[in-house]
């Protein structure tokens, strides 16, 4: 899954929306302290949100805990008066993702006639509005929208006191909620001249139009009109018959309805159509947010017992599978940070490696004591050739070998002899020929182990013996060449980097795996430089026949301006030719020309 947009609302240093566009490279540029660390920040709040229901974080965990302040600190203008809004946009990439269509299949030929809507959508959105309430003094989720394709599905909604929570609206006219036998059922209404919803006048009347005749009543004498009839029509009908059965049972027993928008006015509305919705109460934790990885629990408590356990996994399907899937996505993203850990001779490898141990690069270090051959050599190669990062380093395999031997003890046996004898088995067990080895051994442990080389030198060295900016690019080095999934983020990758290897840096986002996406926040010149020289290579024909390639679509540069009313985004469109279709703005990247001219 990858993500495909970001719109952040009242968030730090953005004020009106701002919607970041992802791309498999994405770059975000800008002045210092303009909001561009805003955007990870973003994302990782999102998660622990998911994870733990904690809008009022003090510190971020998968930005090894960053201190950010709580909800009062992330607001804009530390106005609690206000709601942050925060919306993700992400695509499945064609995977199944979350489902809670457990019974699904026994229901084929029963009354809902609904596929798992999390599983046939691509796309989805979730949108956060995040509020502060005064009465719990904490942060929670004011609205919760979900949408599956680009269009709204359905809609959480909480009162401030947390003690509400409830399925507030859903899209029964989503084309994922339509269920198979519509036209059946919409023909059956028009024969009994039930009211139609406005929404399907165009629908009813071509239907109507194209019913076939009843031929046995023709036979009978009876004569075919196949004229048009006034169909009675009404905002208040039902548009499906899942629509009905949702809703019909509970209209009597519940004096509070609510309705989708009838006018599309703005950007928040709901839906193009108003529809009748009796709302649905939720267990839910932090106001408006379903708990992830289970079923929700709700009043629904319709007659039939079938229908109704249905329906729970079809409203799962809309509210929780997609808080599932984000959440999966962002659990296998990392950010690593600006500063970063340099090993020396006691650091200690750990097995267990967390997601906030690539916030300092110390998880590249534990990843690589893993001792995975095909990484190792693929770090080594990347390192070490000419054609890649060519940074006079490479990576040694270290192997050990323990022999033990145990014996009775005797008269016979001594300290000495002993160890004069396991000399002699060690020295033999490294001959060629096996006849010569005197003795059979009865333990040998392998322990391998890596370090770096020093390829001018031919000599192992420690990672804090070489210059810092080696150590410094090794995290975004290991993350590109052994993660499977997700986003990999990265706060400059440039520091501490001479410039020929800032240009390379841009090859290595390239040739990576293309299940990941990439979001570098950087200053750098050089490596955007690169990037644009690829695509102008493909456009001449002149790519590497090694080289991955890429288009226009697979790069996002992101410009990020201050301004009176918060921080502003901007994307640069690259042309075929490997160049901007604009100018960049003022005072970014001029310095060069300054300084010649």
């Amino acid at each position: 899954m990858k993500i495909k947009k970001l719109a952040l609302t009242n968030f730090r240093t953005f004020q009106e929306c701002q919607t970041i566009e992802f791309s498999p490279i994405t770059l975000l540029f800008g002045p210092n302290s303009v909001g561009k660390s805003t955007v990870l920040v973003a994302l990782f709040y999102l998660q622990q949100i998911i994870e733990s229901g904690n809008c009022n974080p003090e510190r971020l965990e998968a930005l090894g805990d960053k201190y950010i302040g709580g909800f009062k600190k992330l607001i804009h203008k530390n106005n609690i008066k206000d709601s942050i809004i925060i919306k993700l946009t992400f695509d499945k990439d064609n995977r199944i993702g979350s489902s809670y269509g457990f019974i699904e299949d026994l229901f084929e030929d029963y009354i809902t006639g609904i596929t798992s809507p999390s599983e046939l959508s691509e796309e989805m959105s979730i949108e956060f509005e995040i509020a502060w309430s005064t009465a719990e003094n904490t942060a929670y989720i004011s609205r919760y929208t979900i949408a599956f394709d680009g269009e709204n599905i359905a809609e959480v909604t909480s009162d401030s006191g947390l003690k509400q929570p409830i399925i507030s609206a859903i899209n029964y006219l989503h084309p994922l909620l339509i269920p198979d036998n519509h036209n059946e059922w919409l023909l059956n209404c028009i024969d009994e001249g039930t009211t139609i919803h406005e929404a399907l006048k165009v629908k009813a009347l071509d239907i109507k139009r194209n019913k076939k005749p009843d031929y046995r009543a023709i036979s009978k004498g009876n004569d075919y009109e196949d004229e048009d009839e006034d169909i009675s029509l009404s905002n208040d009908a039902f548009v499906s018959e899942f629509h009905q059965l949702l809703n019909k049972p509970r209209l009597a027993d519940n004096a509070t309805t609510t309705s989708t928008e009838s006018v599309l006015t703005d950007e928040f509305s709901f839906a193009s159509h108003k529809t009748i919705h009796v709302p649905i109460a939720l267990e839910s934790h932090s106001g408006a947010l379903p708990y992830i990885g289970k079923k929700l629990t709700v009043s629904l408590m319709l007659e039939d017992t079938r229908l109704n356990e249905r329906a729970i996994e079809i409203l799962s399907d809309l509210v929780v599978a997609p808080l599932d899937n984000l959440y999966d996505l962002l659990k296998d993203s990392l950010c690593i940070g600006p500063l970063r850990t340099i090993p020396d001779a006691l650091f200690q490898s750990n097995a267990n490696i967390n997601q906030k141990d690539w916030y300092n690069g110390s998880a590249s270090w534990h990843t690589l004591a893993k001792i995975d051959i095909n990484l190792l050599q693929t770090v080594n190669f990347w390192l070490s050739d000419h054609s890649k990062l060519n940074l006079g380093y490479g990576i040694a395999l270290h192997a050990e070998k323990t022999f033990s031997e145990i014996k009775r003890i005797s008269k016979h046996i001594s300290k000495e002899n002993l160890k004069a004898r396991l000399d002699t088995e060690i020295i033999s067990s490294y001959e060629h020929d096996s006849s010569t080895t005197r003795y059979q051994l009865d333990l040998i442990n392998n322990k391998l182990k890596y370090s770096l080389w020093d390829i001018n030198n031919d000599i192992s060295v420690e990672p804090n013996e070489i210059g810092v900016g080696i150590s410094q690019l090794m995290p975004l080095v290991v993350a590109s060449l052994s993660r499977k999934q997700g986003l990999i983020a990265c706060e400059q990758p440039e520091l501490h980097v001479h410039p020929r290897v800032q240009v390379a840096i841009g090859d290595l986002l390239l040739q990576s795996n293309n299940k990941i996406n990439f979001l570098i926040e950087t200053h750098s010149e050089h490596l955007i430089l690169r990037l644009l020289r690829r695509i102008r290579e493909i456009n001449e024909n002149k790519l590497p026949s090694d080289f991955n390639e890429i288009s226009t679509k697979d790069l996002s540069v992101i410009y990020i301006e201050p301004s009176p009313s918060g921080a502003k985004v901007r994307r640069i469109n690259v042309t075929e030719d490997g160049d901007f279709n604009e100018a960049w703005p003022g005072g970014f990247f001029d310095e060069r020309d300054e300084e010649l001219f």
